[in-house]
């Protein structure tokens, strides 16, 4: 029948019944299986864009549809929620724009935005709110997400997404492919168990004394907790065995030295400077100072001549505040008045006994003063101090 005939008979009703169920399904059947899962293994057909989001969402727990605006990071599982966002948030002429519509509820105080946000509060959260039961207890939730987190949480522990290494459990993928880069396993050498955490390894270890093998002897099967001990174990029980290591290094062949080295650029540089009579002098003016090694020479360089000047040590003078240290023979002398007036040479050793007046010391200068006739009178004079003293 053709638009705005009027309906006289129930023939004309069951033609213009007939036409709708007609278009009806020439509609379902153009607009079917319009969109497909990404996932080969799964098949899955919809009609709708947003129900396959939804879809996909269940499958990876990635929300692909991200906000491009600068400086805003919001990312939704559905590309409405997106529309809505871009909507009310950016595309908005009133940024500023504030919650002025109230629940139609008297007990609730939620605001709302527009009439239509408020109406569909009521029908999901007051008239006909969606209630989620627990399977395995008596917990309930409004969103289907949280009631699955619960289940696996609290009951199951059967995470969709599991760590390769740690085995740790995740929500959704994209956890676990921000996880697993960073995963770092400490396995416990006397038992199965592996520790995302140094501490806690470290405190397994000590409870169970687990970590005594951490530190093993190369030569035998020992292990030890510290390397301390390892190195004690070594030296006790392997002293043979350390002593041919010893035996390998580089030892200087000239005779009287003795010396020996680890590296044989050692024992070049030993070579060189002990017995070749090899010195670094150093070419700035008024400087002449010798070194061993062209490493020494290059540091001197760098401290004592940086500007190209000769750098000279200066001592701080003296002052009130910061006075200069008393020496210990200070007001002492050096020789002793009985070396003085003998006109004898002493060694430092001895003149020190003999200032000090040992009776060894001075029984042999007086020993070797008789020799002398001319000395007699300062013998003398000697043996009247003994005698006083």
């Amino acid at each position: 029948m053709t638009p705005g005939t009027q309906i006289t008979s129930d023939s004309d009703m069951d033609t213009v019944l007939e036409e709708f169920k007609q278009r009806h399904e020439r509609r379902n059947s153009i607009g079917s299986a319009k969109y497909s899962c990404s996932l080969p293994e799964c098949g899955a057909t919809f009609k709708r864009l947003d129900q396959l989001d939804r879809h996909e969402y269940h499958h990876t727990g990635i929300k692909k549809h991200a906000c491009a605006y600068e400086g805003c990071d919001k990312t939704y599982s559905i590309v409405t929620h997106l529309k809505r966002h871009l909507r009310s948030t950016h595309e908005r002429p009133d940024a500023t724009v504030k919650k002025t519509v109230k629940c139609a509820l008297e007990e609730c105080s939620k605001m709302f935005i527009s009439v239509s946000n408020m109406t569909r509060h009521m029908r999901e959260t007051h008239e006909s709110p969606r209630v989620y039961p627990c399977s395995h207890c008596s917990a309930k939730f409004s969103q289907k997400l949280k009631l699955k987190r619960h289940e696996i949480r609290e009951h199951t522990q059967e995470y969709p997404f599991t760590c390769s290494k740690c085995s740790r459990g995740f929500y959704q993928e994209w956890q676990c492919q921000s996880h697993e880069p960073s995963c770092k396993q400490y396995e416990c050498p006397g038992c199965p168990k592996k520790f995302d955490k140094w501490s806690l390894y470290t405190k397994h270890c000590r409870d169970t004394l687990h970590g005594k093998n951490r530190h093993k002897c190369d030569r035998c099967e020992c292990a030890f907790d510290k390397p301390s001990d390892l190195k004690q174990h070594i030296e006790v029980k392997h002293k043979e065995a350390k002593k041919q290591e010893e035996e390998t290094s580089f030892t200087c062949t000239e005779e009287g030295c003795g010396k020996s080295y680890s590296y044989l650029r050692n024992l070049r540089q030993h070579m060189l400077t002990a017995h070749s009579g090899r010195r670094f002098e150093c070419q700035t003016v008024d400087c002449g100072r010798c070194f061993s090694s062209a490493q020494n020479l290059a540091k001197h360089l760098l401290r004592d001549h940086k500007d190209g000047k000769v750098k000279k040590d200066k001592k701080p003078k003296a002052t009130e505040s910061n006075p200069r240290k008393r020496r210990r023979d200070a007001g002492r002398s050096k020789h002793s008045q009985l070396s003085k007036l003998a006109c004898l040479q002493l060694d430092k050793e001895e003149e020190e006994a003999v200032r000090e007046r040992e009776p060894l010391a001075l029984e042999k200068v007086t020993q070797s003063l008789q020799d002398d006739p001319v000395e007699e009178l300062l013998a003398q004079t000697l043996q009247d101090e003994e005698e006083v003293d």
